[in-house]
């Protein structure tokens, strides 16, 4: 059995003993710029340094907000994208609607113990994984306690889960926190939380496919089989990156990046450039001031840099400044630069909305695209991660015999395990809309109509969520503009539900009239009869041309039949 410990704390890069950490697994300098990503976030106080990383007095530190607003745009984004599970299959025996809501009930009752227990429901927290620590992991654990199955999920933040890949899933995962002393107490009881030095300690939850193992500040405290026979643990990391793809020494600092992964060095130029200015701005208000003094002794050697607001001497020699070039330009040739490299790894702000003046369709639409290279690849790891976790739902759910509950109080539904075997696949689909947007995409799908047919519009063009269903509804609504018989159906059956839901008579009265002009009664609308087709009639005395028309060789003049007694 492999000491988990000693392998985690390895890839911590603090390996047990004399032995160097494994340049394979360390995740040391990829934890440092998860950090630095965390700093942005909460926006630390930057403090401007020198070479020798000290910091320089007599400044006025400004920390910007910009990757704050940026973070809270993106995850706004995220979180209101709406979600789908697809699942499919050439198996028509499989129900795939059954297993859909299978998947759905089991994702609710995680989400409703992970609020009864006061912690992020699954998608949120997977929002700001992949957006700050660039990637996720969960423990899923589907589990029958007595008659009842729980379907526990629990998150587990990527910078403190460690893990091992095997050739199907992970071949071990662990997951660190810190937890109070009572806590430990709690889940592991007094002899536990002995190991504990002061008032909180290390827990580590490690999961591989025969054991649980937990670990409380160094030391084994339970070790009990695993009933799975598999690690129950799924992560995903975000593309980006290219760690994996350029495997290079270092190659786990580049692995899963955040959305910082292109602004992460230019935030603390604009945040030092601004704090210069800030700092130019309050000497100019404040200076410091110089006199004359004859009397005093000659100043060889140059005193101290004077701060804002002092007082020097100069003595019978003069202190001038040292002029280095024309630093206001500069600083705004600079302030153009590094706004520019903001904006291209990050929002514009024509995505925030700071830009009142119109745009072209083609343009927002463009605009919407590079918005959407920010946010889908977390998209595509957030489906990624969710189909993770509901086929290992799935998978577990197949070891439990009978029937299985699952949902939220009100909504709960029984499943039987025998309608989820089979092969069929599982998917998470995401929609991010936004209305500026959506319009700009309606003006170019007119101009597109005459080239394309509809379906490919719907799909590629205005990228609705179901483009199958929205032509078949959209030739539906033909047939009552093509057919005034299918408009009055359509019209009588909406009469009579309104008639039957809400007790009006009224309503009841008109359906009734409407069947009467198209020569059927209301059972037969009901039982869906059709009128007889008419025939169509010439009217009485009507006259039909015999070659053409008026006014043409061989037809009749302009004024009818000629008089055929006599005269012209």
């Amino acid at each position: 059995m492999p000491d988990y410990y000693k392998l985690i704390q390895e890839q911590k890069g603090n390996p047990v003993g004399m032995q160097q950490p494994n340049i394979r697994t360390n995740q040391s300098e990829l934890d440092k710029r998860m950090q630095i990503d965390a700093d942005l976030l909460h926006l630390t106080d930057y403090v401007m340094k020198d070479k020798d990383q000290r910091a320089i007095p007599d400044i006025i530190y400004i920390t910007l907000n910009r990757p704050a607003v940026f973070a809270a745009n993106v995850l706004a984004s995220l979180g209101s994208a709406r979600q789908q599970v697809v699942v499919e299959t050439e198996n028509k025996a499989i129900d795939t609607k059954l297993v859909e809501d299978f998947i759905s009930s089991g994702l609710a009752m995680a989400d409703r113990r992970l609020r009864d227990q006061g912690k992020p429901l699954l998608n949120p927290f997977a929002d700001t994984q992949f957006c700050i620590r660039g990637g996720c992991a969960r423990l899923v654990l589907l589990r029958r306690i007595g008659e009842a199955v729980i379907s526990d999920i629990r998150n587990w933040d990527r910078r403190y889960t460690y893990y091992e890949q095997g050739e199907e899933g992970l071949a071990w995962a662990g997951y660190e926190t810190m937890r109070s002393k009572d806590d430990i107490i709690s889940d592991y009881g007094e002899e536990a939380a002995s190991k504990v030095v002061g008032r909180e300690g290390s827990v580590l939850d490690v999961w591989d496919d025969k054991v649980n193992e937990v670990w409380v500040a160094g030391n084994k405290v339970k070790e009990e089989p695993n009933p799975y026979s598999f690690c129950p643990v799924v992560l995903r990391n975000v593309s980006l990156g290219y760690g994996a793809m350029l495997l290079d020494r270092d190659w786990q600092k580049y692995e899963g990046e955040s959305i910082f992964f292109m602004i992460r060095h230019i935030v603390p130029e604009l945040n030092r450039l601004a704090s210069i200015l800030a700092t130019l701005t309050m000497q100019e208000v404040k200076a410091a001031l110089q006199y004359q003094n004859p009397q005093g002794t000659p100043q060889d050697e140059p005193p101290d840099r004077p701060e804002m607001g002092d007082v020097v001497s100069t003595g019978p020699g003069r202190l001038d400044p040292i002029r280095l070039g024309e630093a206001k330009q500069a600083a705004q040739m600079l302030y153009s630069m590094m706004e520019k490299a903001f904006q291209e790894g990050s929002y514009t702000d024509i995505d925030i909305g700071n830009v009142q003046q119109p745009f072209s369709a083609v343009a927002l639409v463009t605009i919407g695209e590079n918005k959407d290279m920010v946010y889908m690849p977390r998209l595509v790891a957030k489906e990624l991660l969710n189909t993770a976790t509901a086929e290992m739902l799935i998978r577990q759910a197949r070891m439990i015999s009978g029937s299985i509950e699952l949902g939220v109080p009100g909504h709960k539904r029984s499943f039987p395990v025998s309608k989820l075997e089979g092969e069929y696949s599982v998917d998470f689909k995401y929609f991010v809309k936004s209305p500026k947007i959506d319009i700009a995409r309606m003006s170019l799908a007119k101009s597109a109509a005459q080239w394309y047919p509809r379906k490919y519009i719907y799909s590629q063009v205005l990228q609705v969520e179901d483009p199958d269903g929205l032509t078949r509804d959209w030739y539906s609504e033909q047939a009552e503009l093509i057919s005034p018989i299918v408009l009055k159906y359509r019209i009588i059956n909406s009469l009579l539900d309104k008639a039957e839901k809400n007790n009006d008579d009224d309503a009841a009265m008109e359906a009734k009239i409407m069947a009467m002009e198209l020569g059927v009664t209301i059972d037969q609308v009901r039982n869906g009869v059709l009128p007889e087709p008419q025939e169509p009639q010439a009217s009485a005395g009507e006259t039909l041309p015999l070659l053409g028309e008026g006014g043409k060789v061989g037809g009749l003049a302009p004024g009818g039949i000629p008089n055929l007694q006599g005269g012209a």
